[in-house]
């Protein structure tokens, strides 16, 4: 699998924006904000890097709570599968649990995306490849 971005949490987007703009990063699109998982994102890249910021709107966030935890930094890779079924149950059996079910993730373009997590390295997320 290839990787398509590195996840990064952040309390102020738009601060955050800013500065990764002063390290050589380009904003690739506008901010979105997805009302299903209460947070804001937009994606950077710098040559080959992409990275996806994630914001939350407020303490209900699916990243409320990791904010609060980690503050400002990276919290997941993502992978890009062309077979996403059948690599989600490959990595069941190599021992990831799921821990956010497959959904659209409105800020990847409506792609399907899923969550899992393996005690050896942490959290990372799958996205459907469209072909």
């Amino acid at each position: 699998m290839k990787i398509h971005h590195i996840g990064y949490l952040v309390k102020s987007i738009e601060a955050a924006i800013q500065e990764f703009v002063k390290l050589g990063y380009r904003k690739l699109d506008k901010i979105v904000y997805d009302e299903e998982r209460k947070a804001y994102f937009c994606f950077m890249q710098n040559d080959m890097v992409q990275v996806e910021l994630v914001s939350p709107k407020d303490k209900t966030s699916v990243v409320g709570n990791l904010i609060k935890r980690y503050g400002n930094s990276p919290y997941h890779i993502c992978y890009e599968s062309s077979d996403f079924e059948e690599e989600l149950k490959k990595k069941q059996q190599e021992g990831y649990l799921i821990v956010q079910m497959p959904a659209i993730a409105l800020a990847i373009g409506n792609k399907r995306v899923a969550f899992l997590f393996h005690e050896e390295i942490g959290l990372v997320e799958i996205v459907e490849k469209h072909k």
